[in-house]
């Protein structure tokens, strides 16, 4: 007769089998994540379940094999487990890693968002080193939009962002903190750099649409002088921006009347 305690360890392992070829169906479906760990694990559980599986059938089929079988599949389905629960927990760590970063990144763009930079500024906060923290606002995104698409005008987003992220380099931050707004965190470093810098964002970002009356406007502020909150900071910052972009209105005008003069 078959042995109660055995059956149950028998399911008790089956349903732990069902479970991790559930588990790694929908982590592949869900999150698109693949991996060997799972395969390890489960050919550890499945020996382990081969095992219990003949030792509960042990009373019917009593032969030598059966019994090799049953130490071998054991042995063999522990040790193959112990080195997925290993693996497992490296895996998991890159996992958590993996989510921690989408929390704190721009999908559209790959750089940080608002909760991001939040932790960045924490982070120069807690040191309490001065730096700059620089505001940036696309100008004519709903322009393009309308003109040209949804779809350009992304890629002017996303260009705009990679300019930004490599202009800054090692030096700086980068984040997204509205549809076309963009705020970098920037190492203290001398003002003729950092007036470098922010020359040379605008120059690059000009050349995405050339002619095409687009550009960013930019503002800076100096941790502590100008504040000593994020909320502070961006409002210096944002209040130097729109005057930048006033000032580079009024050059725009002045540049039509200009050419409808010569026209004349």
């Amino acid at each position: 007769m078959y042995e109660v305690e055995k059956i149950i360890v028998f399911l008790f392992v089956a349903i732990l089998l069902f479970y991790m070829i559930r588990l790694s169906f929908f982590t592949k479906r869900e999150w698109g994540l693949e991996t060997h760990t799972f395969k390890i694990l489960f050919m550890g559980v499945l020996l382990i379940a081969i095992a219990t599986f003949f030792d509960m059938i042990l009373p019917i089929i009593n032969t030598k094999i059966v019994h090799v079988s049953i130490k071998i599949c054991f042995t063999l389905g522990a040790v193959v487990y112990i080195v997925g629960i290993i693996l497992w927990s490296n895996y998991t760590k890159k996992v958590i890693k993996k989510f921690e970063e989408l929390a704190v990144k721009d999908p559209m763009t790959g750089v940080f968002n608002r909760k991001g930079m939040e932790k960045v500024y924490k982070v120069f906060l807690k040191e309490k080193t001065p730096f700059y923290l620089v505001v940036c606002d696309l100008d004519r995104v709903k322009k393009i939009n309308d003109e040209y698409g949804h779809l350009e005008g992304d890629k002017y987003i996303v260009g705009a962002s990679k300019i930004i992220l490599d202009t800054t380099g090692e030096k700086g931050y980068v984040g997204r903190i509205g549809g076309d707004e963009f705020v970098i965190i920037l190492e203290y470093q001398d003002i003729q750099e950092v007036e470098r810098i922010v020359f040379e964002i605008k120059q690059s970002v000009y050349e995405i649409f050339p002619r095409k009356d687009t550009g960013i406007s930019l503002g800076y502020s100096l941790f502590p002088n100008d504040g000593d909150t994020l909320q502070d900071l961006i409002k210096v910052a944002d209040e130097r921006m729109y005057n930048d972009k006033e000032r580079r209105k009024n050059i725009l005008i002045k540049e039509c009347h200009n050419d409808e003069s010569r026209e004349k």
